[in-house]
């Protein structure tokens, strides 16, 4: 991989209107041959539950799908950071510094323009509300992010210290509407964060919405469908390499339909434009499909891992239930767990052989940077069996299961999301293996937003007992500069720490992983950055406070109408949208 080239200083002026302008080699398509209009339709698995990009969860959702970026995107042949809503940007020569101007014409849907204000006002928000997803990327081994205010479209950005992800944190970094959220935070502290996160419940009327996106929602009805138009205020900075304003087409639909099956059967009719297929059967069935004539289709089949991975987990913050407790915080039970996860035949069966298992927080995806000796727990029943004879259970009641000496039966219950099939295949698959060791595993398939519910409460005294027992989700997206992983993730209490909510760590390792990831974000030399990276992943290994299950081979399929993908060399799933798959949505375009 290519090493990550920073930004050369660049001078700050006046401010001439200078349009972002999406490069000729991301489409394969000519803005010549390009028709506008038309509307790309989709489904998604399960209601959206909110418009407030700030209590928004999960993937999709309807503020990422409305957000025109921010500051900073990447070109994807250089691995680079460029300027987007940003027109000029420079750096400090201690690297912890950086100033940016914004391009004078980009403006909110309702035409008012976005200033630095709007990016001052976001950064005191995420920085405040500690529930928020970005929360995270504004502090620094305690120390803040601190910004400044420069001009009307000038700011500054300074971190604790220079890091390898600095950029990146900057490029997640979106404006919020001043006029709605800057007022309604006013001053700050825990009455600005609750009033900003009351803002666009589900019920918000649409034309009330403020957005920067090159969409913005136009009806949204539950159960049944969202439509969204086109924003012509993202046109007027969004360009294609011929000068066109972008977007091209005139809108979006979404399908609201119960699971991934559901969403297949709509693709098979003929109802619906981009699908990504969760497996072989899924996969062949739209080519079958295409074989016969039935579906005009165009097919990227096995483009290799995503850069999303499964993983399971157990609550270690179960204060009502001593005895589970204080097992889900035995590092021997959590390797006997992973010795029952049978991983060859979840690919097999669940995915039809097309993934890889996962070991670690690196995706597979960045095999180069996956650490040797990795699958030192992998499955064995025998190894787990001893292990659990030794932690006490090796007694077994008439009903098969493993009992300890006080009578506690070692069962527990297993929750995953009810709009994912492919998760609850494998729960059912690690409940039947655990079955035959000697451990109940029963299921509970429940919806998404219900189980983020109750894995991620928002109060101190639910954070330490949290209402279930272990659960199987998932992350995506992510950096590719220092691929083991974010801050979030090792955090105790991070926002993407699914086995401690609570804010204290508990175990002397979760430490030492923390510890060890600051200190590959300042490193700048890959060969030593990949060095540490390989030691958190040895304390991942030994002590499975996550317990990796695998990465699905990404499949891309698309009617024939749709046009505008990106070219061979960029049509990977490491550059591949969650939402819209191989392409730029900018560049998207429909023939009929």
């Amino acid at each position: 991989m290519k090493r990550l080239m920073m930004l050369a200083a660049l001078t700050l002026g006046a401010a001439a209107a200078t349009p972002y302008v999406h490069p000729a080699d991301a489409s394969v398509s000519k803005p010549s041959e390009v028709k506008t209009g038309g509307t790309l339709r989709m489904t998604v698995a399960g209601d959206f539950d909110t418009y407030n990009p700030l209590v928004a969860q999960g993937r999709p959702n309807i503020p990422e799908l409305t957000d025109g970026g921010g500051l900073l995107t990447v070109n994807p042949y250089e691995y680079e950071y460029i300027p987007l809503m940003a027109q000029t940007m420079s750096q400090s020569a201690d690297k912890r510094t950086f100033t940016f101007t914004l391009r004078p014409e980009i403006k909110w849907s309702d035409g008012k323009p976005i200033t630095a204000d709007d990016f001052i006002s976001s950064m005191k928000i995420y920085s405040a509300d500690e529930e928020a997803n970005l929360f995270s990327y504004f502090k620094d081994g305690g120390k803040p992010v601190t910004f400044k205010k420069l001009g009307n479209l000038q700011l500054s950005i300074t971190f604790p210290r220079a890091t390898v992800q600095n950029l990146e944190t900057i490029s997640y970094i979106t404006p919020l509407p001043n006029h709605i959220f800057g007022k309604a935070f006013g001053a700050g502290g825990a009455a600005g964060v609750k009033a900003v996160r009351a803002l666009w419940p589900i019920n918000t009327d649409p034309s009330q919405l403020v957005v920067s996106g090159n969409f913005k929602v136009s009806s949204y009805k539950r159960g049944e469908r969202l439509n969204l138009v086109k924003n012509p205020m993202y046109g007027e900075w969004n360009k294609d390499s011929a000068g066109k304003p972008l977007p091209y087409m005139d809108g979006l639909q979404y399908s609201i339909v119960k699971d991934s099956n559901a969403q297949l059967a709509q693709f098979l009719a003929g109802n619906v434009d981009l699908f990504s297929p969760n497996n072989r059967d899924q996969l062949a069935q739209i080519v079958a499909a295409k074989n016969s004539g039935k579906l005009n289709v165009d097919v990227l089949a096995n483009a290799g891992p995503l850069g999303s991975v499964d993983f399971l987990y157990f609550n270690w913050n179960r204060s009502g239930n001593p005895f589970k407790q204080k097992l889900f915080r035995d590092p021997k039970f959590r390797q006997a767990m992973s010795q029952l996860v049978n991983k060859p035949q979840m690919i097999d069966q669940v995915l039809g052989g097309l993934g890889v298992p996962a070991w670690t927080s690196v995706y597979p995806l960045y095999k180069e940077w996956v650490a040797s000796n990795v699958d030192k727990y992998k499955y064995n029943p025998a190894a787990a069996g001893k292990t659990l004879d030794a932690l006490g259970f090796s007694k077994r009641g008439k009903d098969g299961i493993r009992v300890d000496s006080k009578g506690n039966r070692l069962s527990f219950t297993l929750v995953t999301n009810s709009e994912n099939n492919r998760r609850q295949q494998m729960a059912q698959i690690f409940a039947d293996e655990a079955k035959k060791a000697g451990v109940e595993v029963k299921t509970n398939f429940i919806p998404f937003n219900q189980a983020l519910e109750i894995i991620y409460p928002t109060t101190p005294s639910a954070r330490t007992n949290r209402q279930f027992d272990a659960a199987i989700t998932g992350l995506n997206g992510g950096g590719f500069i220092n691929p083991v992983g974010v801050s979030s993730i090792f955090e105790c209490g991070g926002d993407l720490n699914g086995y401690n909510q609570a804010k204290q760590c508990i175990a002397p390792w979760e430490i030492q992983q923390l510890i060890l990831f600051g200190k590959s974000t300042g490193e700048f030399d890959q060969v030593k950055r990949k060095a540490i990276s390989d030691q958190i992943q040895q304390l991942q290994v030994e002590n499975q406070g996550l317990i990796y299950l695998l990465s699905q081979n990404g499949h891309y399929v698309w009617d024939t109408r749709v046009h505008g993908q990106s070219p061979k060399a960029i049509a990977t799933p490491l550059w591949a949208s969650s939402y819209f798959g191989v392409r730029d949505l900018d560049l998207t375009w429909l023939s009929k």
